[in-house]
This record gives C-alpha cells, sequence and structure tokens, in this order.
C-alpha cells in the first residue's frame, strides 16, 4: 500500500513481534490493504480499520491499540525511523521485557500517543535507587511509583508496569520504552554503589505545572491566568479541582490524569 497523502490512515499496534507478526500474516490472508511499519506496527486506511481489527482479532492475534497517522511533511520521517527501529534483544538478569499493552491518542494533543506498558517482573525494589539516579524524579514510596519527565513526555514508574504521556508517535515510544528498560537494569546492575532515595519531594517550577493545565485563562478558578493558578497551586493556596476546564472537559482528561499523579506525589 502506497501512502496517499490527502487520505487519513491509523497505525495498529501490536504488542511484541511474534502477535505482530501473526495479524499482519492475518491482514494478508484476509486481503486487507495496509503497509508495513515493522513487526510491531502497521498503518491501515481510516475506512479499513474495522475490518483490519477484525481480521486480526479472528486470528486470535493481540492489538495493543490504534491511532491516527496524521500525516505532515515530517512523515516521511517516521517511515525511516520504523525502518531504522530494532527490537531489543535482551539476556539482562533483571527486567528482561516490557509488553506494550495499551496505545491511544492524547486527549489533550491528538498529534500525540499515550501507552502502558507492562514489565515481565516487579519492579518496587528498584525505585528508590532509580529515584537516586534521576535528578527531578519525584517518588511515592507508599504508592511504589516514581514520576519523571524526559522532555515533554511525562513518564510513570510503578511497580510492574510504565505509563508515558505525550509520546511522538509509535517509534518514540519505542525509543522511550527501550530506556525505561536499560535504566531500570543499569541501575541495578550498580545498586551497590548508590545511596537509596526514599524521599517524595521535588523541585517543581510553576512553568512545568503551567505546562499540564488548559491554558484557557478563563478565571474559573479565580486566578487572573492558568500560570497564576500553577503558582498558587504550588504555594498551597489553590486546589487542583478549582480548574473547571480540567474537571469538565473531556478534551482535557489526561491532564487531569497527569496533574492528580503529580499533586499526588507532590502532596499539593
Amino acid at each position: 500500500m502506497e501512502i496517499d497523502k490527502s487520505k487519513q490512515y491509523e497505525i495498529i499496534v501490536f504488542p511484541n513481534q511474534d502477535e505482530g507478526l501473526k495479524a499482519q500474516r492475518a491482514l494478508v490472508s484476509k486481503g486487507v490493504d495496509f503497509k508495513h511499519i515493522s513487526t510491531l506496527a502497521a498503518v491501515v486506511p481510516q475506512e479499513c480499520s474495522q475490518e483490519a481489527c477484525q481480521a486480526i482479532i479472528k486470528e486470535n492475534a493481540l492489538i495493543s491499540g490504534y491511532y491516527p497517522f496524521l500525516y505532515r511533511d515530517y512523515e516521511e520521517d517516521f517511515f525511516k525511523r520504523a525502518k531504522e527501529y530494532r527490537v531489543s534483544e535482551s539476556n539482562e538478569e533483571f527486567l528482561k521485557s516490557i509488553t506494550l499493552c495499551y496505545v491511544a491518542p492524547c486527549m489533550a494533543d491528538e498529534k500525540k500517543i499515550r501507552l502502558i506498558g507492562y514489565f515481565d517482573r516487579n519492579i518496587t525494589e528498584i525505585l528508590p535507587y532509580i529515584n537516586a539516579v534521576i535528578k527531578g524524579a519525584s517518588y511515592n514510596k507508599n504508592a511504589s511509583t516514581l514520576t519523571y519527565a524526559k522532555e515533554r513526555r511525562l513518564i510513570n514508574l510503578y511497580n510492574i508496569k510504565v505509563t508515558i504521556a505525550k509520546a511522538d508517535d509509535i517509534v518514540d515510544a519505542w525509543i522511550v520504552l527501550d530506556e525505561v528498560k536499560k535504566l531500570v537494569n543499569d541501575t541495578y546492575r550498580i545498586r551497590d554503589t548508590i545511596k537509596p532515595n526514599y524521599e517524595g519531594k521535588i523541585k517543581v517550577t510553576a512553568l512545568q505545572i503551567y505546562g499540564w493545565l488548559p491554558k484557557t485563562n478563563c478565571r474559573a478558578c479565580g486566578e487572573a491566568t492558568c500560570l497564576a493558578f500553577a503558582v498558587r497551586l504550588l504555594q498551597r493556596e489553590q486546589k487542583l479541582s478549582r480548574c473547571v476546564p480540567l474537571s469538565t472537559e473531556p478534551k482535557f482528561a489526561e491532564n487531569q490524569k497527569i496533574m492528580k499523579e503529580i499533586a499526588a506525589v507532590l502532596g499539593i
């Protein structure tokens, strides 16, 4: 299948290579038009996406999720990056794999995606060591969670899973998941040289908080701007619930979820 810039497409994502191969064999056997990205994903015309998913499910292959393929000039680079990407082979003694189980568009930014990956083992014991390694991480000992930012992406590590918000696309997501796996294994390998950090509080700026707010400046919270609200929130002079768009508008649902996680960790 050749990509036509005037048409709409979706990217279907698979949890691993075995499922991807099974799924794409099903698409071939059913005569569904698609473009191979890798063993982990395929592009289908939007009008064929339902047919494609049904064909895959009937062959008992698994789908992690799908999201709109918004063709822009730089998408040529997407195919190049996808072709160059190689699934990391791991013989690590600690974390061997992360299975991508959920992929969907970010509700607040249709050009980004969110995802959930599950570890092949519990990483609770390593979280305080990672907290010591990453500058600016936020650790919650009671909930066994660690949150940190990688540029605009928000990454949450839990005992058996990782969530990522605002990944650029699926290739970006694969690369970040590989980096997470490397971070966990590298930290585990040198854990005897690291003093674990059990402190949960971190220094977060108002601008960082502002980045996850609606930026509507609607004043429903009583502040003149969303940035002013972010400042007052950090000073514990405001409550997250006072942000009306965040709690009532569906397009900000993802932001609300992220802000609630940040607020819980920071105790604001």
